[in-house]
């Protein structure tokens, strides 16, 4: 699919994607990694170092999210979802001038903020060019009735012709909001 905009026009969405395996003007898709306290410290750590930051993007209709989820529940092992359609407000889409802005919008402050920094601190919107992607990442700690748990997101963004393939490889931009999580 090719997602059009008109200059300036904002468009917000968790995930805008592919088409047929082979061009699309904008793709995006979400990994997520989720842990507790039992996979902390350096094997835990070590572990989920080494497991994939992007992946192949999957055939679908478009648009729709693709999402992959892996968790120390199930051994880290990989769950992919395709869902139809555009999902709320986690990433903020603005097309102009021939540059695609991508802000990662947050819907819990990053563990550094609650040590007393501004959220004014968080990185503005990051531009692509055409043939250009990014990989922003970011952490979480969350408490629930089960005890802390962790979490890491990464958001993968292509602007222009791109593969499915596009997300295996190292990113031509990074944004990096991961903190020393206690």
């Amino acid at each position: 699919m090719i997602v059009s905009f008109s200059a300036g026009r904002k468009l917000v969405a968790g995930l805008v994607a592919v088409c047929d395996h082979v061009a699309v003007d904008v793709a995006v898709q979400w990994v997520r990694t989720y842990w507790t306290r039992r996979s902390r410290g350096a094997p835990g750590a070590v572990r989920r170092g080494r497991l994939p930051e992007g992946f192949p993007l999957p055939e679908a209709g478009v648009p729709f999210v693709h999402e992959v989820r892996m968790s120390e529940r199930d051994d880290f092992a990989f769950h992919s979802t395709v869902t139809d359609g555009l999902p709320g407000d986690e990433v903020e889409l603005t097309e102009g001038d021939g540059t695609l802005k991508v802000l990662l919008v947050v819907e819990h402050a990053p563990e550094w903020a609650n040590n007393g920094l501004d959220l004014a601190w968080r990185p503005g919107a990051v531009a692509l060019r055409p043939r250009q992607t990014l990989r922003w990442q970011i952490n979480h700690r969350f408490r629930t009735h089960y005890g802390w748990y962790y979490r890491q997101d990464t958001l993968n963004v292509s602007y222009g012709k791109s593969s499915a393939e596009v997300f295996v490889h190292p990113p031509t931009r990074r944004v990096d909001e991961r903190s020393q999580l206690p």
